[in-house]
């Protein structure tokens, strides 16, 4: 579709892109507001911004890919690392129309490959870094970063469309911004966990769930995660959600940390029951997530010690090998906040 209110530009720029099904309102304005300040900058010959702007286009579109897979991308993630993730997780999305031709799977990558490239290019010569001069931009590199954001972006929200339509979109839709009554949530997480098979929609509804929670949605907290967290069935509450649960209530849909004196008490519960080599998997995983969030956040979110003491004292619902995984995890987080003494109890 064509962006309301962009400017006109040449046919060879025209910048549409396909709106993936399950793509948020609040998703959606983003990718639109940067489709239309790539179209200014091209209007304008801006060739800088409109580096800038398209290295932004991907990076926007690959953490929507993450977000939907139910992965969270830390606000300070490496553009490489980002794009990278979101690739992978496209690429081995099963279906129907996912072909294994090898000469489209090397097309896909040489698209990847282009797109990777931006974060240099815009480095040297396109906008966000103070210049005392501004190198020229050879037409050519202007157009081939262009073509190759452009390429792996339609590619990329097209190959979304095929997962989020067996997504329960309602639910998540829900759990997002809807309201929740005593017992309203509890039967339709249970179904949709016993029905759907797909690990990205077992992560997705994790996520959600962990990260609704975290904006004290009681309900939530009680029938979503204390509910997953005092049962030890992995029929009921399978390990992928669990995972995923985890690490939306410590990260949330902006990538920033987030703790409290709640989640602190039940977050270790909640993937106790999993082998302990997962279990202390899904920990280390969050410790090199946490370190993709910005120092600023990290800090507001654990300088409260007694945050630490509470995570600390749970550790004793973990398995013996997670529980060398969450100290260490508890480690990082007291000497990334610069806390000047340890916690009370904290070992």
């Amino acid at each position: 579709m064509t962006v309301p209110g962009a400017p006109a530009i040449p046919p060879a720029y025209q910048l549409t892109l396909e709106r993936a099904v399950g793509i948020t309102d609040e998703a959606w304005k983003v990718i639109e507001e940067t489709q239309r300040r790539l179209a200014r900058a091209l209007e304008a010959a801006d060739h800088p911004l409109a580096l800038g702007v398209a290295k932004e286009m991907v990076e926007t579109i690959a953490k929507i890919v993450l977000a939907t897979r139910g992965e969270v991308a830390g606000s300070q993630m490496d553009y490489d690392k980002c794009v990278t993730a979101a690739h992978k997780a496209l690429v081995r999305l099963p279906g129907q129309h996912l072909s294994n031709e090898p000469v489209l799977k090397q097309l896909v990558q040489s698209a990847k490959g282009i797109a990777t490239q931006l974060a240099p290019v815009r480095n040297a010569y396109g906008t966000g870094h103070g210049r005392a001069e501004q190198p020229d931009i050879p037409e050519e590199m202007l157009h081939l970063c262009l073509d190759g954001a452009l390429l792996w972006s339609r590619w990329a929200l097209r190959r979304l469309g095929v997962l989020t339509l067996a997504m329960p979109e309602p639910l998540i839709r829900d759990l997002k911004s809807g309201t929740f009554y005593g017992g309203t949530l509890a039967p339709g997480l249970k179904a949709a966990l016993q029905t759907e098979g797909d690990d990205a929609v077992l992560r997705r509804l994790g996520m959600a769930v962990g990260q609704r929670a975290m904006r004290d949605t009681h309900v939530v907290q009680m029938e979503g995660v204390q509910a997953c967290a005092e049962s030890n069935d992995l029929h009921v509450w399978p390990a992928t959600y669990r995972a995923a649960l985890f690490e939306g209530l410590f990260i949330d849909a902006t990538g920033r940390p987030t703790v409290s004196t709640w989640s602190a008490e039940w977050a270790s519960r909640v993937i106790a029951p999993l082998d302990e080599d997962e279990a202390g998997a899904v920990i280390k995983d969050l410790e090199t997530k946490l370190a993709d969030t910005n120092i600023d956040d990290l800090t507001a979110a654990f300088e409260n010690g007694a945050f630490c003491r509470l995570l600390h004292h749970s550790y004793r619902y973990l398995p013996p090998r997670a529980q060398e995984a969450w100290t260490l995890l508890l480690d990082y987080i007291v000497l990334a906040v610069g806390l000047t003494e340890p916690p009370q109890d904290f070992e």
